[in-house]
Parts: structure tokens; C-alpha cells; sequence
């Protein structure tokens, strides 16, 4: 398919056959994946450009473009996916890191620290991006990371391994099942908030990502509920709970938490200005 190729003529004979086959954007996947098969930084391509990868490269790079091309999430094919700087293994267990949710990072990061804001809990960490990129880029003295899928678990781990950090105590559990009735200063968290019709008319990218870390029952309600009921027994007197939110549901969200006493509320936009983040101080 894009035999005899050198690198500048591989990502244009690429981006051509994804656009055909409907990929909106396929400048940054053919860039990715061919970076990914050589072994070099994405920005180092065009001053390699008229090299000629090797015949078992180019059939690598022939080989992710169809899988990009059945809609297939890039990150899925390399395995890796970045997240406020840092590197984050990937796999059919975890949801790939997305730019919004760095936007709560940077409100947590951002939360005062002459109110000893020291420990950390990230309900449904996923790939652990959340707690690992806290443990790396804050000062807290406790963070702890739970999920209630072991497999997502053990690539959290395995993501604190690459990047690093051994000082996330990670917790398997649902919701906060197994906290074992600990405070915290901050809650954190990602929660699956997708309903069940949303999810029906979903990109194809998103249907390799976990149903179980994407689907909520209660037109996708159900864990803002559960969180906004419960959080309050472990978060410590005007301890602060970040959540992402379903930027359709917004307004419901918020009334859910003002109806559960919490104080301060604040709805964060994301790069598109659309409402991602609430934050509130528990009352």
C-alpha cells in the first residue's frame, strides 16, 4: 500500500487513506503512529523526511493505518497516551486520558495550599493518570487511587511504576465500598457518566474504550448521586470534591450537589467552553 515510500510521502499517502475512510483529523494519527514505528519524536519526522523506512517498517505503518482506519483510537495502537507531560500505558482496560480532564488536575494543583491541602483521593482512577500526574506535579503527602476494575488497577500501577512514583496507595473498590472510612482534604474524580442512550450514538472510537468506565445508569446520573451522597463522610470540615462533568447534564449535576449540602460551587468551562469540571467545598 505505501511501498517505496520515504517519511514526507508515507504520511501524505496515510492522511489520504484515513480521510477517505472517514477520519476527520488524520494529520496527528498518521504523525503518531509513524513516530511510534521509528522510534523518534513526532516533532523529529520532517527533518528525517526524505528518509526510507525499512520494509518491516513500512508494513508496521501499513498495519496500525488500517487498524486507525477501522476507528481504532491511536492511543490503543501505540499503547501509550500522554497526559500533563507525562506518559501513560494504555489498554482495552482503561479509558485513553483525555485533555479535559487535565483541566481538573490544574484546579487541584491550583487549590490553596495555606488550607494544608495534603491528601488526595481519586475515585475511579482508570490508568491512574489523575493521581500519578498529582503525586508528580503536587506536594501532597497522601494520595490514594481506587477503582472497582482490578485490570484497570494493575495498569494504574503499572503507570505510577513508569513515571516514577511509589507513594500511591491504590485501592480496589467501588465507589467508596473499601476507603475504609478515611478523610480527605481533596476528592477527585472521573466518573462514568455516559447514559445508555448517549452511548448509543457514540464515535466508533469510543466503543473500544471500556464500557464499564463510560456507561452510567440513570440517564448517566447515577454515580453523580452516589458520589455527591456519600463523599461527604470522607472529605475532612471544607475539604473540596473535583468532578468531571457530563457537559449535557451540567445544571442536573449541580443541583444534585446543592441538594447534598455542598458549598462554594463552581462550574469550570473546558477548551471548547463547554461546562467540565464542578468543584465544591463540602458543607
Amino acid at each position: 500500500m505505501f511501498e517505496d515510500s520515504n517519511i514526507c510521502n508515507l504520511l501524505k499517502k496515510a492522511g489520504i487513506f484515513l480521510k477517505l475512510k472517514g477520519i476527520s483529523e488524520p494529520k496527528s494519527d498518521t504523525e503518531v503512529l509513524l513516530s511510534f514505528v521509528l522510534q523518534i519524536k513526532r516533532s523529529k519526522l520532517f527533518l528525517i523526511g526524505s528518509h526510507k523506512p525499512t520494509d518491516k517498517q513500512t508494513l508496521q505503518y501499513e498495519e496500525y493505518i488500517l487498524r486507525r482506519s477501522n476507528r481504532e483510537p491511536a492511543a490503543y495502537i501505540t499503547g501509550f497516551s500522554g497526559f500533563m507531560g507525562f506518559e501513560f500505558k494504555v489498554n482495552k482496560n482503561v479509558l485513553i486520558p483525555r485533555p479535559e480532564t487535565e483541566i481538573l488536575v490544574e484546579n487541584v494543583l491550583n487549590l490553596p495550599e495555606k488550607e494544608n491541602r495534603n491528601s488526595v483521593l481519586d475515585l475511579c482512577t482508570g490508568s491512574g493518570c489523575i493521581a500519578v500526574s498529582l503525586a508528580k506535579l503536587g506536594r501532597f503527602k497522601n494520595i490514594t487511587a481506587s477503582d472497582i476494575s482490578s485490570s484497570a488497577l494493575e495498569t494504574a500501577k503499572e503507570n505510577a511504576k513508569i513515571n516514577n512514583i511509589a507513594t500511591i496507595d491504590f485501592v480496589e473498590s467501588n465507589i467508596f465500598n473499601k476507603i475504609n472510612n478515611k478523610a480527605f482534604d481533596i476528592i477527585a474524580v472521573n466518573p462514568p457518566y455516559v447514559s445508555y442512550e448517549e452511548y448509543n450514538n457514540l464515535e466508533p472510537e469510543l466503543k473500544y474504550e471500556p464500557k464499564i468506565a463510560l456507561k452510567a445508569k440513570d440517564n448517566g446520573l447515577f454515580f453523580y448521586k452516589e458520589i455527591a451522597v456519600k463523599a461527604g463522610k470522607y472529605l475532612k470540615n471544607n475539604g473540596y470534591i473535583t468532578v468531571e462533568l457530563n457537559a449535557n447534564k451540567c445544571n442536573l449535576i449541580k443541583q444534585i450537589f446543592l441538594e447534598n449540602g455542598y458549598k462554594n460551587i463552581e462550574i469550570i468551562n473546558d477548551y471548547a467552553n463547554l461546562p467540565r469540571i464542578l468543584k465544591a467545598k463540602n458543607g
